[in-house]
């Protein structure tokens, strides 16, 4: 399987001058987790913003989203493969840079896509794709964690589980696998 097969064609692009606030809004919008920043020539990258650099380099330092450019905080050094690329390397790469998504590029280098890590938990082998994101979710286990004892997990009641088939919710794999409820001690 090649990485065009299952990456995303619909790119979304932002200038540098745009605010993180009118990004966010984008984002939300367009229902995207990745930006590309372009400058000011459209479709001329200079880097990405994702819902993740807004929460942690904005919302955690407690800057004004409506002052600051998304030039300003977005990654440059985008990791890529090739749209002919054999999907097993750009899974390798995602999961040595503990990135969620590449851009993707054609023979001359411009960006036509972007594979996200859930574009290959939904169409790669599962065992490989749970592989690829465990070596990106990485980072997030090597974060400060609550200590496991403290978490108790108790099973749902049949009755909670028929509310909460009837509320919205999401399906993985179009399959509902029930829920659990936490509670920390």
């Amino acid at each position: 399987m090649k990485c065009q097969d299952l990456m995303t064609r619909e790119l979304e692009w932002v200038p540098g001058t745009t605010t993180v606030m009118e990004a966010a809004s984008v984002m939300r919008n367009r229902s995207v987790g990745l930006l590309l920043v372009s400058q000011p020539t459209p479709e001329e990258p200079v880097g990405v913003v994702t819902d993740r650099d807004l929460a942690v380099r904005i919302c955690a330092d407690g800057l004004d989203p409506k002052d600051v450019r998304v030039g300003q905080i977005s990654s440059v050094g985008v990791v890529t493969c090739r749209d002919d690329e054999d999907l097993a390397s750009a899974e390798r790469r995602m999961g040595e840079a503990q990135k969620s998504r590449l851009a993707v590029v054609d023979e001359s280098g411009r960006i036509i896509g972007v594979l996200s890590l859930t574009d290959i938990l939904r169409g790669d082998r599962a065992g490989r794709a749970l592989r690829t994101a465990n070596a990106v979710l990485a980072r997030e286990a090597d974060a400060p964690q609550e200590p496991l004892e403290s978490i108790h997990l108790t099973a749902s009641t049949v009755e909670e589980e028929e509310a909460a088939a009837q509320r919205d919710h999401v399906v993985i794999m179009g399959e509902h696998r029930g829920s659990m409820k936490e509670f920390p001690s």
